[in-house]
């Protein structure tokens, strides 16, 4: 049982009961009786529920703490399919949402001054920058996703703290194939810094050996032998950038 996982379930109960909606169940933890307000996402594994809070935050819950019940509940709802259950896509928040982006690739005035030209046409939706971590509030899970769209077209990449509100996941078909040479573009490389940070996105990826990335390019390529673009698109995630590729 992770700790994380442990740790969010004792701070949900702390903070106690928060109404949600008329559909928001009252969960029970087993051990002691405490409850909170949340409604059920889906599974995470097979072990693990997504619950969301009145906040729009989602977090992880371990079944096992669960009363009988409420693990019945879960069981029920995951073999009907309901929505919420299965693999189907946590559905966005109605209220008020605050969702930070944490690892986006900041070097610079001028990356963040890209990220506030990204959401300044969408109106009701704030956004704060605090180093590398990119916090946008709006009034609804759906008004903050369209922020969250807009910053990765711009070019960038941050994990949000809300399963149910992030960036859309590329998803590789299981005959996907590689290429000995991928154009990348739509990724955000405003000076030096950025450039050079392509090169540690080079690195990561198996068979990659070079790129032609320059500052303020609209588009690279990466060259080598047996590339994936579902493995070019990760590393360039995992620098904080997002793009196209192809």
């Amino acid at each position: 049982m992770k700790l994380n996982a442990l740790l969010s379930f004792v701070v949900v109960l702390t903070v106690g009961a928060m109404a949600l909606s008329t559909q928001a169940r009252t969960w029970t933890r087993a051990s002691d009786g405490a409850k909170i307000e949340g409604d059920f996402i889906r599974m995470k594994d097979a072990t693990t529920a997504y619950l969301r809070r009145s906040s729009g935050q989602t977090v992880e819950v371990p079944i096992s703490l669960l009363s009988a019940e409420d693990q019945a509940f879960i069981k029920e709802q995951v073999a009907a399919g309901e929505p919420g259950g299965g693999d189907g896509k946590p559905a966005l928040p109605a209220g008020e949402t605050t969702v930070t982006l944490a690892g986006a690739h900041l070097c610079c005035g001028g990356c963040r001054s890209g990220v506030e030209s990204a959401v300044s046409g969408i109106e009701g939706l704030s956004l704060d920058i605090q180093n590398k971590n990119i916090i946008l509030k709006g009034s609804s899970g759906e008004l903050v996703k369209k922020g969250i769209d807009a910053i990765a077209s711009a070019g960038y990449f941050g994990i949000s703290d809300n399963e149910a509100v992030k960036a859309d996941e590329f998803k590789a078909d299981d005959d996907e194939k590689t290429k000995d040479s991928l154009t990348v573009s739509g990724v955000h490389l405003c000076c030096g810094n950025c450039v050079k940070a392509i090169d540690d996105v080079i690195t990561a990826i198996e068979g990659a050996e070079s790129h032609d990335a320059k500052k303020d390019g609209s588009s690279f390529t990466i060259k080598g032998k047996d590339l994936k673009p579902s493995a070019v698109l990760a590393a360039l995630r995992d620098e904080g950038f997002n793009g196209t590729v192809k």
